[in-house]
């Protein structure tokens, strides 16, 4: 029970079978680093399904994109305490419905992987096994931040790509998710190297799921409309 005196904080249900999962992937590898990767891999393989699941919901929702404009243009005159407004919101739902679309489920993988970061941030930052460990070329140790902050640039870079692969619907939102990357950047630039290198796989993994999903349902088009992911361009 004295495992039990080292506190991982409140992602303890994750962050104890991450560790114990990287520890075993380590006895046959014998590099946390390269083992940080390989647990990456077979969490994001894990994850495919739904990320693959809500990108197509994401697809849909940008081909409603025109119906939804339509419908708030024709309330546009009206001001936010106007009862009438609730019309607008009802019709909207009611189209989204009548699509199977829900426009929530575009978040659900993020709110997902936010655990998963966090509970190896905990993991990396007080794991011993993890402390002085290093991977390879200059991160000597897992537990510390890249000297050369060259793996939080390129974990950035990484990210600032795969939003530019995401369909968003609404342009407004684009805007906010484009400045992501930098706040996530800011952040990792001090972040341990093991979290850096985790974060850095999962967004290259996720590209190529992206492009995989792009193989499947086709790229997406702008301007389209119609039901079932089908419309005019």
């Amino acid at each position: 029970d004295l495992v039990r005196s080292i506190h991982y904080g409140i992602f303890s249900f994750l962050a104890v079978p991450l560790l114990r999962s990287l520890k075993w992937i380590n006895a046959f590898v014998g590099n946390y680093g390269w083992s940080i990767i390989i647990l990456t891999v077979l969490i994001n393989i894990v994850m495919f399904p739904l990320k693959h699941k809500s990108v197509v919901s994401m697809r849909r929702m940008q081909q409603l994109q025109p119906q939804l404009k339509a419908i708030q243009e024709r309330y546009a005159n009206m001001k936010l305490t106007d009862p009438g407004r609730s019309k607008m919101n009802e019709e909207m739902m009611a189209l989204y419905r009548k699509e199977g679309v829900n426009p929530a489920s575009g978040c659900v993988p993020m709110l997902l992987t936010m655990p998963v970061l966090f509970a190896f941030y905990a993991m990396l930052s007080v794991a011993v096994e993890i402390r002085g460990e290093p991977w390879a070329l200059w991160i000597k140790d897992l537990s510390q931040h890249d000297p050369y902050y060259i793996t939080p640039i390129l974990m950035g870079a990484s990210m600032l790509w795969q939003q530019s692969m995401t369909p968003v619907a609404d342009p407004a939102q684009q805007k906010i998710m484009m400045l992501t990357p930098i706040m996530f950047l800011v952040f990792f630039l001090w972040a341990p190297s093991g979290l850096v290198i985790y974060w850095l796989m999962s967004n290259l993994i996720g590209i190529g799921q992206q492009y995989a999903t792009n193989r499947i349902i086709g790229k997406p088009v702008v301007g389209t409309r119609g039901r079932g992911g089908e419309g005019e361009g």
